[in-house]
């Protein structure tokens, strides 16, 4: 009999991929909230005062990430902010390429669900999850 049946079910979730598929990449659409970031063994949570969501629109392989925020009228306002991206599979990894005329870099996706996405970037794990209208006061 196990005496351990919580750390064995732990492990058996660690030894599992969060491979992302190229059939995966439609669930990056849409609007993204982070709700952390963590660095090492800290968490740090953003300010709710400055409520801006990530918009993802990938096709073919090929995407913008634009900062919009939102408006009590269901609406978004859009920021002048946009940087486009092309997608990378390299073995099982997913990677989102940006560059732009000052600088050029890469986030992996770790993990990309309908309602969760994590991209790791400089040493910093971004949480997202997905924004719904009724989520915003």
């Amino acid at each position: 009999m196990n005496r351990f049946p919580a750390l064995h079910l732990l492990l058996l979730c660690l030894g599992c991929g969060n491979e992302i598929n190229p059939s995966d990449l439609n669930l990056l659409n849409g609007y993204w909230n982070i709700d952390y970031i963590s660095h090492k063994n800290e968490t740090f949570h953003p300010k709710r005062a400055a409520k801006l969501l990530d918009y993802y629109e990938v096709n073919d392989r090929q995407g913008i990430r634009k900062k919009v925020q939102p408006s009590l009228n269901n609406k978004f306002l859009v920021t002048e902010n946009l940087n486009y991206f092309k997608v990378i599979f390299n073995d099982k990894n997913c990677y989102l390429s940006f560059q732009t005329t000052w600088d050029q870099w890469k986030e992996k996706i770790v993990l990309l669900s309908e309602d969760e996405l994590i991209l790791d970037h400089q040493e910093k794990r971004y949480h997202y999850k997905k924004f719904q209208i009724k989520d915003y006061p």
